[in-house]
């Protein structure tokens, strides 16, 4: 672990819709004598009344909730927005670079796979409070800034949930959208990445990934 530069505890507030997970993540955050876990919840309604209510350091999420509650990324946007001090430290088992560096540019400040060591979230937790940027080694390559800026804020959306495996009426259901614009936004993502179909997309991100086409 890095060498520390704050000083005192640092208060965690902790997301994750999985209960098993979550208990999991309490009992290896309270290894560390300096981390406070101040409250821990399933879903976002709750857990942003938490962080209105009191005092935290770092908001640690999971970035894929249930199916009926907030995106992800929307979610690090509003934590951003109501509270600018707030370290946002993203866990997931989605690694894509799309979705990494959506995270990033959305406001949080790291992002832990759920396939590294247990230990590296309290490493993720030391380096966001002192003023670091943290990212897993399974997901340092991001994708390219030049190949996400061809895509709108929308069909970026879209394409992130392609890589993960959602279909497109999936998609609409879950951004409030027809599968109309849905489809056209997927169209346009598409043809600026030039590339026909999904295969290709894939292909792509693992071209961009550097992992040729496998999954850590």
């Amino acid at each position: 672990m890095s060498a520390r530069t704050y000083i005192g505890s640092v208060r965690v507030a902790l997301l994750d819709d999985h209960a098993l997970v979550r208990k999991g993540l309490v009992a290896q955050l309270e290894k560390s004598s300096s981390i406070i876990v101040v409250g821990s919840h399933g879903s976002s309604k709750p857990f942003r009344a938490l962080l209105a209510g009191m005092p935290v350091d770092v908001a640690l999420i999971d970035y894929s909730l249930s199916r009926d509650d907030i995106d992800g990324v929307a979610l690090v946007k509003q934590i951003r927005a109501a509270h600018p001090r707030v370290k946002i430290l993203v866990v997931s088992a989605h690694e894509e670079g799309l979705v990494v560096q959506r995270l990033l540019q959305a406001g949080a400040d790291g992002f832990v796979a759920k396939s590294q060591d247990p230990d590296d979230v309290i490493k993720a937790i030391d380096a966001v409070m002192t003023g670091q940027r943290y990212v897993s080694s399974s997901s340092q390559h991001t994708v390219a800034p030049a190949s996400l800026a061809l895509l709108s804020p929308k069909e970026t959306e879209v394409v992130r949930c392609l890589l993960e495996g959602k279909a497109v009426s999936e998609i609409a259901r879950k951004f409030d959208r027809s599968v109309k614009t849905i489809s056209a936004q997927k169209s346009a993502a598409y043809r600026k990445l030039m590339i026909a179909n999904d295969a290709e997309l894939y292909k792509l991100s693992a071209h961009i990934l550097g992992q040729g086409g496998s999954q850590t």
